[in-house]
């Protein structure tokens, strides 16, 4: 694998992003703040003796998930530092871990993967067109792709920026600078994420709203919603390689 060229801004704060993880995954998908890993996964489906590529994998954190279920999983990540702090944790399942870049050509993954997973990375992808293009040529005839994200149109409102939505590709902060990983992520449309992995030869067959768990319980007992929350604020795209 070519050494990337790009660098990746959680690198330098690497170890404060894994302690903030590592308070996520004590309690497994009951932990999961986001509400987000149980609709990825329903997506994802049966992973059990398939081969799994986890696109921008971090600290291992959904590595470990599919592993945990049955998969063989490759997790590539831009930041050095992430990918050595994966490969130190335990693993319930065979992980390969690598340091690379999505965006650009990966000949050695064309057509291995049974299917893609992404775990709130693509809004991180500067490049993301280059990125629909390297999942969708990973895949073999059949595959799927699953992303869970911040959904493109909650940001813009809850900040009240609603009028720059097609202002699309600049840098805004991220949240997790309240736990000290000050990184920003890139505004794109959906449209425009949707075009990307469509002109990459997938098929779309699905889009889920996922709600906050925090909003999703006041929904559910009739409380008002938030000025700004109104919105989901995540969502899962799924695809599938003819």
């Amino acid at each position: 694998m070519t050494a990337p060229t790009r660098t990746s801004a959680y690198d330098q704060y690497a170890d404060e992003y894994a302690a903030d993880v590592a308070t996520r995954e004590q309690d497994d998908l009951v932990g999961d703040p986001f509400g987000i890993l149980t609709p990825l996964l329903a997506q994802l489906g049966d992973v059990t003796g398939q081969d799994v590529l986890d696109a921008g994998c971090g600290e291992g954190y959904l590595s470990r998930i599919l592993a945990a279920r049955g998969a063989r999983v490759t997790g590539v990540d831009l930041s050095p530092r992430l990918v050595e702090l994966a490969g130190q944790k335990a693993s319930p399942g065979p992980i390969e871990y690598r340091v690379g870049d999505l965006s650009v050509p990966h000949p050695e993954f064309e057509g291995h993967f049974n299917a893609v997973a992404s775990f709130f990375v693509l809004n991180d992808v500067e490049d993301h067109r280059g990125f629909a293009e390297t999942l969708a040529r990973s895949l073999r005839p059949g595959g799927r792709a699953v992303l869970g994200f911040n959904n493109p149109y909650d940001y813009v409102m809850r900040k009240g920026h609603g009028s720059a939505y097609f202002t699309t590709g600049g840098a805004h902060p991220c949240g997790l600078s309240s736990v000290g990983v000050p990184v920003v992520f890139y505004h794109r449309t959906l449209p425009q994420y949707l075009d990307a992995f469509l002109d990459a030869g997938l098929c779309l067959t699905k889009i889920v709203d996922v709600d906050h768990p925090a909003m999703a319980a006041r929904r559910a007992s009739g409380e008002e919603i938030p000025l700004g929350e109104q919105l989901p604020r995540f969502m899962v795209l799924a695809f599938s390689k003819p």
